[in-house]
């Protein structure tokens, strides 16, 4: 396991360094000295590999997010704030989750599993605004929690194709996005 530990980490750089398009198995191999037959079986192509690493990262961001739901306010708004600040700082601070998370899917796999953390994601903010007795009559089909989520994301997406990371103004127009779209079933004014 150490020496795939050793590939992902590798992979991460690569992707930073040259794309995806690029970053390739064999140029994997040759540069952490892991055999291609050893990281096949784990790996059979690089969309695997990405697959996986998206994964990681899906993962990581959904922690640093659960984490923000344990914090006390009141007002759903800021929390949304909040919550797009802890994102974008995940993607700042991780460019691999960046490239693999905000450019795109590159497999149905990867599809599946932003479909997957969106629901996640999706139903931790439900529950946070029920927390504060905030967005009670917020529809579950469609479910617009995972909706304001994806204008989220939208933007996110957008901050990082035209500038290469996720900016404070970014930031500001994605909260000022889904606190628009989620106002509307907000019952408290």
């Amino acid at each position: 396991m150490a020496r795939m530990a050793k590939v992902l980490e590798a992979a991460e750089r690569m992707l930073e360094a040259v794309g995806p398009e690029k970053t390739s198995i064999p140029a994997l191999a040759e540069v952490t000295g892991v055999p291609r037959a050893a990281i096949y079986p784990f790996f059979p192509d690089k969309y695997a590999l990405f697959s996986h690493l998206a994964l990681m990262h899906m993962e990581g961001l959904t922690k640093a997010l659960a984490h923000l739901a344990e914090e006390t306010t009141r007002d759903w708004r800021v929390w949304v704030e909040a919550a797009i600040g802890v994102a974008a700082g995940y993607y700042n601070a991780h460019p691999a989750a960046s490239i693999l998370l905000l450019r795109g899917s590159f497999s149905d796999t990867d599809r599946a599993a932003h479909e997957s953390k969106n629901a996640t994601l999706g139903a931790l903010f439900r529950a946070r605004a029920a927390s504060m007795g905030a967005l009670a009559a917020l529809p579950t089909t469609p479910d617009a929690a995972t909706i304001g989520l994806e204008i989220a994301f939208a933007c996110m997406k957008h901050g990082y194709a035209t500038e290469g990371r996720v900016s404070p103004e970014i930031c500001r127009e994605a909260s000022r996005a889904v606190i628009a779209y989620l106002a509307s079933w907000d019952e408290q004014g």
